[in-house]
């Protein structure tokens, strides 16, 4: 690639300053620096490869630098080149969330809303999302199951269900709603004392862990899953031993509870929103919803109603 030249010209003949660079231009040089290539970056942003190429020309000239080399059908960015990729990744995820906050805050009467939570209070949000969208006058509703803590504040989810003490920045709005009891059950038709035990891994919960490791007295461990379904499925399926939430286990007929839910191993549940989307109509439905909702199967959850009788 060329070296740079002089700086161009504005339209009105002033020369350009150097080192002046627009936000598309940052948008272009990022994807040709994570893609590697012209047409990789063509690609990804949806324009042509010459557009691309002639993008990079003009920038590389305004800014007065070579900001990367041709070798092998790829461009590799030359030294300055890569310490300017690291400001502009930067500059585009600050983009991404510019956008993600502001079609958070866009007051749409039938933008969906979205609640976040952990796996378990998914499948329990799962389990009840029509009654959710009923209750909140019809609004979609999106689930995101996932451990990580999704940013209300740049708009990355709209609601989440935590089972950890909330944040205490300013915009934020936190409510106890619940508690999540979990359990020791294993199957009906399987010796507890022979049934093969599965755990978690100590980073997931260690208080679930040595529970259950108290329990096993000494018995091996056949393996640790972290996910409170997965092992529940494990304890339906494969005949395992193990610690699963309340609200599934107890409503299955084939599984027996070994012990009542033990205090330490339980989990309260905080509905979270911030001002960021609290304020539009369809949010407000939702996190009214959900607190009706987690009142009414109070007891389910915390493990406190008789489990389904294997006769009926």
């Amino acid at each position: 690639m060329a070296g740079p030249a002089s700086p161009a010209s504005r339209p009105d003949g002033v020369p350009a300053a150097a080192g002046k660079a627009s936000w598309d231009d940052i948008r272009i040089f990022n994807a040709i620096a994570v893609g590697g290539s012209m047409a990789m970056a063509a690609a990804q942003l949806g324009l042509s490869e010459a557009t691309v190429t002639r993008r990079l020309k003009a920038l590389e000239k305004d800014l007065g630098l070579q900001l990367f080399i041709r070798e092998a059908n790829r461009l590799v960015p030359t030294a300055i080149g890569r310490e300017l990729a690291i400001e502009a990744g930067e500059v585009e995820a600050a983009a991404r969330r510019f956008t993600l906050r502001a079609e958070a805050a866009r007051p749409s009467a039938n933008a969906p809303v979205r609640v976040t939570a952990t796996t378990s209070i998914s499948l329990f949000l799962t389990m009840h999302a029509t009654t959710v969208s009923r209750d909140a006058g019809g609004i979609e509703i999106v689930i995101i199951s996932t451990r990580d803590r999704l940013n209300l504040a740049r708009g990355e989810a709209d609601i989440a269900l935590r089972m950890s003490k909330p944040p205490e920045e300013p915009g934020y709005y936190a409510q106890k709603i619940g508690r999540l009891m979990q359990a020791l059950y294993c199957r009906r038709d399987v010796d507890p004392a022979t049934a093969p035990i599965i755990s978690v891994n100590r980073e997931t919960s260690s208080r679930i862990d040595d529970h259950i490791l108290r329990y096993a007295a000494g018995r091996p461990i056949a393996a640790r899953v972290g996910d409170s379904a997965a092992r529940y499925e494990s304890i339906r399926s494969a005949g395992a031993l193990s610690m699963a939430p309340c609200f599934m286990a107890d409503a299955d007929p084939a599984l027996l509870r070994l012990a009542p839910p033990p205090e330490v191993t339980g989990d309260d549940i905080f509905l979270l929103s911030h001002d960021v989307s609290r304020q539009r109509p369809g949010v407000g439905a939702v996190l009214a919803a959900l607190r009706r909702l987690f009142r009414a199967h109070r007891a389910r959850l915390e493990g406190t109603l008789p489990q389904a009788d294997p006769s009926s």
